[in-house]
């Protein structure tokens, strides 16, 4: 889930359906777009959501392998191809946004075009390794906390 600037809701449904659900502040059903499928606007698995500071939302559609961007309307703008599947995302504050994209057995380091600027990690189970990375936040460019699914396990990732 995401707040919008003017307080807008909006939801990635993925596992009931595959569509991102648009409401009001106060919770008001406004629209949803995408169904499962592969073309542009298609979802498979839609797991995560997150707005850069000009309100574009960035979809993490897990098992297309991609991650989608679309206005607050549900316009699709484009998509990009990080390498994995992108599992979580998380956006980082500031002038110079950049997302952290988790996945299996790493993160990658995107700017906002989808350019991969870096990757962290390797698979595994133990410490310095990831397994399912589940959930990713990123309270600025140099940190990074990754939720581990299979050795339900928080790391935290202080970059150079």
């Amino acid at each position: 889930v995401i707040v919008g600037q003017d307080g807008s809701l909006f939801v990635a449904d993925g596992y009931g359906n595959s569509r991102i659900a648009k409401y009001t502040k106060d919770g008001v059903f406004v629209k949803d777009w995408g169904t499962r499928g592969t073309q542009p606007g298609d979802f498979n698995t839609p797991h995560n959501i997150v707005m850069d500071a000009q309100s574009n939302i960035y979809v993490a559609d897990r098992q297309n392998g991609r991650v989608q961007v679309f206005d607050t309307d549900g316009k699709f703008l484009r998509e990009f191809r990080p390498g994995g599947n992108p599992w979580s995302l998380c956006i980082t504050p500031g002038p110079n946004q950049v997302l952290f994209i988790g996945s299996v057995g790493r993160i990658f380091k995107v700017g906002l075009d989808g350019k991969v600027l870096g990757t962290i990690g390797r698979y595994g189970k133990t410490p310095g390794t990831m397994d399912w990375v589940h959930g990713v936040a990123c309270p600025d460019e140099k940190t990074v906390y990754a939720a581990q699914e299979l050795s339900w396990r928080l790391d935290k990732i202080v970059l150079e």
